[in-house]
């Protein structure tokens, strides 16, 4: 009886002085931004964990996916603790920049992430100095038409916004090589009645929904803008779907490459008669990718 007691007692006094061992190790293999990085936890001995990237903390749970937005060398901590006890292990990891010009929404709803096309340079660079003066974060989505398009971008829908300086008008920018498939990014206007020159609304933006097209209805609207679409173009909106009555009308200058989830979620969301969401859909966060 008395050598289980002793047993016990060493056995407490032993666990007591031990510290917990932090370690983890990478599992991701894609590490060009925007990158989402899966680091998997190794410790032993810790009852509760903290996860840092770049000294700022993360997480608080076991293990961490973290999405690096901006390109160079990050370093990821992992503090184990065991009571009062604690031990901390780091890792760097060197973040590829894209070989393309993007930009990350986080939406209230999820994430957009967009490609921005160089043959519409002016939109293209009116969109990055907006998106880097943080006119876009806590702007709504204030026209949403399920099966046609999302469109936000009105300072009226944030006041924050209302205090930023930027263009009325962009000279329209359209191109016969940049459709309004689905996820298309494009810009807002006036009517031609108003508008004649078709120039863009300097903020306000659109991503197409849109619908899968039959062949007869593509020939339609070529028919009816005497446009001759290419066999590639026909395929595309038969597959992807998209809003081709656009086509030719408004500036296309970017496209969708990931977060088609959240543009369905946003698609669908319950409006108004005006087409107004009824709960507030927002850009939290815009960020330019670098």
């Amino acid at each position: 009886m008395k050598e289980c007691i002793i047993g016990l007692v060493l056995c407490t006094l032993l666990g007591a002085c031990t510290k917990p061992i932090s370690q983890f190790r990478t599992l991701s293999t894609d590490f060009s931004a925007p990158a989402t990085i899966e680091f998997k936890n190794l410790s032993t001995g810790a009852d509760s964990y903290i996860w840092k990237v770049d000294s700022e903390v993360i997480s608080d749970s076991s293990n961490l996916n973290h999405i690096f937005l901006g390109s160079g060398r990050h370093t990821i901590e992992l503090i184990s603790t065991a009571g009062s006890k604690q031990s901390v292990s780091s890792q760097d990891i060197f973040i590829e920049a894209p070989s393309e010009c993007l930009v990350y929404m986080q939406t209230s709803l999820g994430p957009l992430l967009f490609s921005l096309s160089d043959n519409t340079p002016r939109h293209r660079d009116n969109f990055i100095e907006l998106v880097a003066s943080t006119y876009y974060d806590g702007i709504k989505f204030h026209r949403v038409i399920d099966g046609f398009m999302i469109q936000a971008g009105d300072s009226k829908t944030n006041v924050a916004s209302q205090k930023i300086s930027h263009k009325k008008e962009i000279a329209e920018e359209i191109n016969t090589g940049l459709m309004h498939y689905k996820g298309a990014l494009a810009a807002a206007r006036m009517p031609d009645d108003i508008n004649p020159e078709r120039a863009s609304s300097g903020t306000q933006f659109y991503i197409v929904d849109g619908q899968k097209l039959t062949a007869e209805a593509i020939e339609k609207q070529s028919y009816s803008k005497l446009f001759d679409y290419t066999e590639e173009q026909k395929s595309r909106y038969i597959q992807e779907g998209g809003a081709p009555q656009l086509d030719g009308e408004y500036t296309v200058f970017g496209h969708l490459i990931d977060g088609y989830d959240t543009l369905e979620a946003i698609s669908n969301a319950a409006t108004d008669s005006r087409d107004n969401p009824i709960e507030p859909i927002k850009i939290i966060k815009a960020t330019n990718i670098n």
